[in-house]
Order: C-alpha cells, then sequence, then structure tokens
C-alpha cells in the first residue's frame, strides 16, 4: 500500500500550478482539490454517463473530453492497487462525499485532498504536451479587484484577447532547429532529458500574425516523418471540429480551461501502431470492470516489462479538456462563447495546416 505523501511530482507537465502528483505507475493524478473544480468534474461526469445509457450516438459528449474523475483522496490515505496497471481500491475516503462541500476544507496545511484522476500521459512512450488556455476572459466573478486588473492586463496583451486563446507552455522533445527560432528566455532544456520546457513568456509574447508557427513549432519533430506530422495535424483538426460541436450544445461557463494536445515522438510506437490514431480516446474504466479493476485496452498498453504488447490499442494521440477551478453549469444561458471563439480561431489555424 502506498499514500500519496510517497507519490512523485508528475514529471511530464507543460503548464499548470506545482502540486500535481503521480503515482509510480503514471495511471494516475493527484490534484490539489478545490470545491469548484471538484463539483463540476461530479456533476458532469454523472450528469454524462446517465445519458450515454439512452444515447443514439452523435456529437462526443463533454465528459469524454475531460480527464475521468475516481474521487477525492485525503493525504495520507492507503491506496491499494490490483491488477496489472493497478485500477485502484482505494479506501472509503476516496468514495464521494454526502458532506456539503462548504463545510469540508479542501486544501489547507492541516487538511490537504487531492482530486484522483485519470493520468492523460499514461501509455505515451515520448510524450509532447502543448497546453492551449481558451478565453479571452481570465477570471471569474470571485477574483479581486487586482486580480481582475491583472489579468485584464494580460489578455489585452496576448492572443487571448485577440484570438480568445493563448499558449501556455509546451514540453517537446529536443530538436536543434527548434531551439534556433527560440530566444534564450523562453526556454529550458531538461538535464538528463532529450526535452525542452517552453515556457508561458513565450505564449505571451505570440501575436495573431506568429501565433500559426507556434503551433507549426509544436508538431516539428524531428523524429517523426513530414507524413506522420501531417497525420497529427489533420487529427487534431478532426478532433477541434468534433469538440466545437460539443461545446454549441453545452451550457456551461469555463474560465481559464485549456486543451491539452499530446502525441508520441517515439517513432517505434508508431510503427507498433502501423500508423493507426485513435480520434478520441478509450474510456479509462470499461462498464464490465469488476470492483477490482481489471484493466480496459489503453491500461493494458504496457506489459510488465514496461514495453508496448504486441497489440498496441493506445492512441498516439490525444486532445482533452483541463483545469475547471473556474467552471460551472449554467442551464438556459446557452453556449459559452468566451470558449467557442477560441476554438473557431483555432480551427482556422488547422484549416490552413
Amino acid at each position: 500500500m502506498d499514500t500519496v505523501s510517497n507519490y512523485r511530482v508528475l514529471e511530464h507537465k507543460a503548464a499548470g500550478h506545482d502540486g500535481t502528483l503521480t503515482d509510480d505507475d503514471g495511471l494516475l493524478i493527484f490534484k490539489p482539490a478545490l470545491p469548484q473544480e471538484l463539483e463540476f468534474y461530479k456533476a458532469i461526469q454523472v450528469r454524462d454517463m446517465s445519458r450515454r445509457e439512452s444515447s443514439s450516438g452523435g456529437d462526443a459528449p463533454l465528459y469524454s473530453w475531460m480527464p475521468t474523475y475516481l474521487g477525492v483522496l485525503d493525504e495520507g490515505t492507503k491506496v491499494e492497487k490490483s491488477g496489472d496497471a493497478a485500477l485502484l481500491k482505494i479506501d472509503q475516503r476516496l468514495s464521494d462525499s454526502t458532506d456539503s462541500l462548504d463545510s469540508r476544507p479542501m486544501w489547507s496545511e492541516k487538511c490537504k485532498q487531492y482530486l484522483v484522476l485519470e493520468n492523460l500521459l499514461y501509455g505515451f512512450s515520448k510524450p509532447n504536451i502543448l497546453d492551449i488556455k481558451l478565453g479571452k476572459t481570465l477570471y471569474d466573478s470571485k477574483a479581486s479587484l487586482e486580480k481582475r486588473e491583472r489579468l485584464e492586463r494580460v489578455s489585452e496583451t496576448t492572443t487571448s484577447g485577440s484570438l480568445s486563446f493563448r499558449i501556455c507552455g509546451m514540453k517537446i522533445q529536443k530538436n536543434p532547429f527548434v531551439l534556433k527560432q527560440l530566444l534564450p528566455e523562453y526556454y529550458e532544456e531538461e538535464a538528463d532529458t532529450d526535452y525542452i520546457f517552453i515556457n508561458k513568456l513565450y505564449g505571451r509574447s505570440r501575436t495573431d500574425q506568429t501565433i500559426s508557427d507556434a503551433i507549426e513549432l509544436y508538431f516539428n519533430n524531428m523524429h517523426l516523418s513530414d507524413a506522420r506530422k501531417h497525420q497529427l495535424k489533420k487529427t487534431f483538426l478532426k478532433r477541434l471540429q468534433l469538440f466545437y460541436n460539443t461545446m454549441l450544445e453545452e451550457e456551461v461557463r469555463m474560465i481559464s480551461s485549456s486543451l491539452l494536445f499530446i502525441y508520441e515522438g517515439d517513432a517505434k510506437r508508431w510503427e507498433l501502431s502501423n500508423d493507426v490514431d485513435k480520434l478520441m480516446r478509450d474510456d479509462f474504466i470499461n462498464d464490465d470492470d469488476d470492483v477490482d479493476g481489471d484493466d480496459d485496452d489503453d491500461d493494458d498498453a504496457k506489459g510488465s516489462s514496461g514495453e508496448p504488447k504486441d497489440k498496441t490499442t493506445g492512441s498516439l494521440s490525444s486532445m482533452s479538456l483541463i483545469d475547471f477551478a473556474h467552471s460551472e453549469i449554467t442551464p438556459g444561458k446557452g453556449y459559452d462563447e468566451n470558449v467557442i471563439e477560441g476554438v473557431e480561431n483555432l480551427l482556422d489555424i488547422f484549416m490552413r495546416f
């Protein structure tokens, strides 16, 4: 058995706050819990799972773009793993509590709680990551005057204001050609790895005229053929189109949520998959799983040796919606124009690739 305090800091991250942990298998994410984010995860997942049973197909539901939410874990709670990839049995404190969110301290020095989420990077050998923050409005009604003014300045001086999206960060494999295009203040070379981290200053310095080149830079991977890179761009275009349709049907407001792009930079994984990618991620937990959590195909992507199994069914890339600390369901208010405008502008860029 392990406890959260024994887990390690998430290795691959393009942006976001500190404090996110993962387990030794890399199957789960433990993210500092915030009441509004927890409430949004629970509400969307319960709603969409019930809708799925009566659905006859059509557009992808909102939950299918989000990491699977598994529960809340108190720091120090023991986590028991079972099965090849360790889908979990966590003691009763992981289960959804009937206590009021307002009455439960979520994150303090005395009581730290974590959202337990699917790790979107699980199964990737060499993940390349891009974090794109959606919307021109970057604060909600609870923000202080100082925070509002600061974030208004960020929006006004970046593509958040002009295009309703902004690159927050990237983590990509090193590439001499890419390094020549970056000023030293925009990136860090990670010691003892073949990765570079491109920071938020790079994204804030992009303009309407240079943002397309910045996204091209993300896909400029020296380990993949031109045909594979072209395939990736077209697959992400299809995902953006599907996501756009999803958001037109949703009555939610999402402030400072991000689209997380991931693609596989290991050419061997592409060869094992015969270059066949999936448009949508597999369900993290199969409906047929028993209480001990027999793993689905995605969770079985690696054998005990850590190498992909012969039947490599995991995706070669994915696009997911993350970060819901300022998100809520808003019945009767129509779709979220703040998000829709950003997706429209991303679609324009990808259609030109």
